[in-house]
């Protein structure tokens, strides 16, 4: 990006500030200029006054040198999880003087390794760009922002220094801390094809199994030996009631129901490691939050929408999100609230055949939880590890 500063407008000229040696001369000019005259001293008006001229000239030259910029910033991985060091490389060309100062804005979100400022050379055709690199060390969730470039030029007696700010500026996604969890129990159920059954193999070891009954003409090779050790009867893969599999994702963030952002931000990482364990096997994963946003409707989509996922003020009820994020190729429903949301949950509609419901009540609830026909709820435990969220279930 480039950036030029030539005869810039009244309202367009940088804020200046006075070095020390700014301020000692213009300190010397004031008190000199008094004592000059109560005691009718010539000489030392005319020193006094050298002094306020060059404070003065220092200041003009700062604020009108024209200066262009170039700066190009490059962040590897620019998606990345806290605690986890990210580079940041800048290449600086264009004019400037030599001496000024650059200092790139780091948000107080993001830990500083290394120097993200330094004094530029003499910039200008033929001569070469510099180079900078530093790391930063995300600590939440969240954009960061990383820019623009903070330059401060001082004139040649160094009594005023002006700033200015250009180069753009570039994101940083931070995902929620995906943890290696083992989800929800299995589940069974009749897929849509009615000679087929697909097995959903959602801990330990187990796989997703989309398999039906042998039929003549068959090949052997497409015989699911699991499948049929399972079902007792010879069965073979299904390819086409695979490509059906879908799992979706309601996450309850209504700020009513959700009084500790800590286990707010558990919750997070909870549905983040759901998303990242579902996706993994190979299913496809929907997530919704609100009734107005769009649907995030793969892994990475998810992943990218809970990165920014705030608790909002309104009365969005999970049956809400459940009707909308519902639909015919969705065989797994999961549903994650707070505790202050489980009298809700009697307002989910009937899981029906064909789907498996599973409900996550976040923190202790001081009475039972019922939910309609198809569903299954299980409560976590906030002060356990992520990674044991559904260990007991």
């Amino acid at each position: 990006m480039r950036l030029r500063f030539a005869r810039p407008r009244l309202d367009d000229l940088p804020p200046v500030r006075l070095t020390a040696r700014g301020w000692l001369l213009a300190g010397a000019a004031i008190v000199g200029l008094l004592v000059a005259y109560i005691a009718g001293w010539p000489a030392l008006l005319a020193v006094s006054l050298f002094c306020g001229a060059a404070v003065a000239a220092g200041v003009v030259v700062t604020m009108l040198a024209p200066i262009s910029i170039d700066v190009e910033r490059r962040i590897a991985p620019d998606v990345t999880e806290p605690r986890r060091p990210v580079t940041v490389r800048l290449t600086i060309g264009g004019s400037v003087a030599a001496g000024s100062e650059w200092t790139d804005i780091v948000p107080v979100s993001l830990q500083l390794t290394g120097r993200a400022s330094g004094r530029l050379p003499r910039l200008g055709a033929g001569l070469a760009a510099t180079e900078a690199e530093y790391v930063v060390t995300p600590k939440r969730r969240g954009i960061a922002t990383i820019g623009p470039l903070r330059l401060e030029r001082t004139d040649a007696l160094g009594v005023a220094v002006a700033m200015r700010r250009g180069g753009g500026s570039a994101s940083l996604t931070v995902l929620p801390t995906v943890h290696e969890l083992v989800p929800p129990g299995a589940a069974t159920r009749a897929d849509l094809d009615p000679d087929a059954v697909a097995v959903f193999g959602l801990t330990g070891d187990q796989r997703d199994i989309i398999a039906r009954e042998y039929r003549a003409g068959d090949p052997m090779r497409q015989v699911d030996w699991r499948a049929t050790a399972h079902r007792g009867e010879l069965m073979v893969r299904s390819e086409a009631a695979a490509a059906a599999l879908s799992t979706a994702l309601v996450f309850d963030v209504r700020e009513m129901i959700w009084n500790d952002p800590l286990v707010f931000e558990w919750a997070i990482e909870c549905v983040a490691s759901l998303v990242a364990a579902v996706d993994a096997r190979g299913s496809t994963v929907r997530l919704a939050t609100d009734l107005a946003g769009p649907i995030a409707t793969d892994g990475d989509a998810a992943l990218l929408a809970l990165a920014t996922v705030a608790t909002a003020d309104g009365n969005v009820k999970p049956a809400d999100l459940v009707r909308r994020v519902r639909g015919e190729h969705v065989q797994v429903l999961h549903v994650v609230t707070g505790a202050r949301g489980a009298g809700d949950l009697e307002q989910l509609p009937p899981a029906g055949q064909g789907l498996v419901g599973l409900v996550s009540v976040v923190g202790a609830v001081s009475q039972q939880v019922r939910v309609p026909r198809g569903w299954r709820v299980t409560v976590l435990d906030p002060r356990r590890p992520v990674e044991e969220a559904w260990s007991r279930a």
